[in-house]
């Protein structure tokens, strides 16, 4: 029996590949393309939400899909539901499964999270995860391209849309992991308090020793408070291969010993 012919690019689209276990994502070539915030969050659900992982996943705004592949196939996680609300960037996630052979661990769902009822039952899913649009909506020049625009900035949804449609898909018990700007700490933290997930662990990003944190990521749980722990700084670049500290750059490459 014939192998089954995978997808190709298209002419705007690129194939790429991330992380240690071979995953590869179609991405247009001039739209919104993911960046390293995809791997740290997958690899911060993957450590720090461990008691929540052990049940079905939700990712919030999927995108081309990165996050819920490294979860899959990086870290042994999920099977991982991938809710998109464009419906090109959702088919390109579609044909990205067929790419990294995840028919059976990842599902995409095209919908908007601001209707969350409308896609998945309440209280269905042990881990929710996302890696929303960052800038707010009113906050510097809107990008001319929609795809961009909103993958980017809050034109579509908002920090709160995420958190009540992370509280609303989650179980008791279960957790949400998220990444946003370390400027926004204090907005998210409280959203998240109100909304009864209940921030355990902490973790600001720093592109170097002795700068100024870039981005956070935080670990919630629905209706349990036990405290929150603030893990050291993860420090990005440093003397490890392509110029990563040796943190990151082991979560980026197979070892050469792996590699064909």
């Amino acid at each position: 029996m014939p192998e089954p012919t995978l997808p190709e690019p298209g002419p705007d689209e690129t194939l790429d590949s991330i992380g240690t276990a071979g995953v590869r994502v179609l991405q247009r070539r001039t739209g919104y393309r993911f960046t390293l915030d995809a791997v740290l969050l997958a690899h911060f659900a993957a450590t720090e939400g461990t008691g929540a992982s052990s049940g079905r996943m939700l990712e919030l705004g999927a995108g081309s899909g990165v996050v819920s592949f490294l979860l899959v196939k990086q870290f042994g996680l999920g099977p991982v539901d991938a809710l998109e609300l464009q419906p090109a960037v959702h088919a390109r996630l579609t044909r990205s499964v067929a790419l990294n052979a995840c028919e059976m661990q990842v599902t995409p769902l095209l919908g908007d999270l601001r209707r969350i009822r409308e896609h998945v039952s309440g209280g269905e899913y042990a881990h929710v995860v996302s890696n929303p649009p960052f800038r707010l909506a009113d906050a510097g020049v809107r990008s001319p391209d929609d795809e961009r625009a909103v993958s980017k900035s809050e034109v579509a949804c908002d920090a709160p849309a995420v958190i009540a449609a992370a509280r609303h898909a989650l179980m008791p018990g279960g957790g949400v992991s998220l990444v946003y700007p370390a400027a926004r700490a204090a907005e998210v933290l409280g959203l998240l308090s109100q909304a009864k997930l209940h921030p355990t662990v902490l973790r600001f990003v720093h592109a170097r020793v002795g700068a100024p944190a870039t981005r956070f990521l935080v670990h919630a749980l629905r209706d349990r408070d036990r405290g929150l722990a603030v893990r050291p700084p993860l420090i990005v670049h440093g003397e490890a291969p392509g110029g990563y500290s040796a943190e990151v750059a082991a979560l980026m490459d197979p070892p050469l010993a792996q590699r064909p």
